[in-house]
């Protein structure tokens, strides 16, 4: 297991694990299909206000991402949990200060216009994705292509 500390960011497992995280984003992403009965479930449980922002940034296939302060509203300060790319999975708290919270890391997370983007290290170029929200689902899309999924968990149950 790869772990950090944040008072060292420079620290290369820092990268690695950011890196292993954009990787489960991207399998999520890429989908198992097995969130999707769930996803579509919670939403028609969920209320109107809680829904309707991101109901709009995807309603349909090939619909519009989301807008950047749908993403924040959504995202900041909840957890989410899913893949990237087949063999990685995350779980991620974003805290509304910007700074990710996983099960042995922490990172930063800012909206740049309508894209979240992550930055596991201090990298010199963080990576930022255009985030389509449908519910309780999320994908991370890079040029034109998914790369992760997940599911929207509010607050922080694993106490990152």
């Amino acid at each position: 297991m790869i772990t950090s500390k944040i008072e060292n960011k420079t620290f290369e497992p820092t990268r690695l694990a950011g890196l292993f995280a954009a990787g489960v984003i991207a399998l999520a992403l890429t989908g198992c299909g097995s969130n999707d009965d769930a996803a579509d479930t919670q939403e028609a449980n969920e209320s109107p206000s809680t829904s309707d922002s991101a109901s709009t940034a995807s309603a349909e296939p090939g619909s519009a991402m989301a807008k950047g302060e749908q993403i924040r509203e959504r995202i900041s300060g909840n957890t989410v949990s899913g893949t990237m790319d087949p063999e990685s999975t995350y779980t991620e708290y974003y805290a509304p200060d910007g700074v990710i919270h996983g099960a042995s890391y922490e990172a930063k997370w800012n909206i740049d216009g309508d894209r979240m983007c992550f930055n596991y290290d201090e990298a010199p170029q963080a990576d930022c994705y255009a985030v389509k929200i449908d519910g309780n689902a999320v994908e991370w899309h890079l040029d034109g292509e998914t790369q992760g999924k997940g599911t929207i968990v509010e607050g922080n149950p694993n106490n990152f």
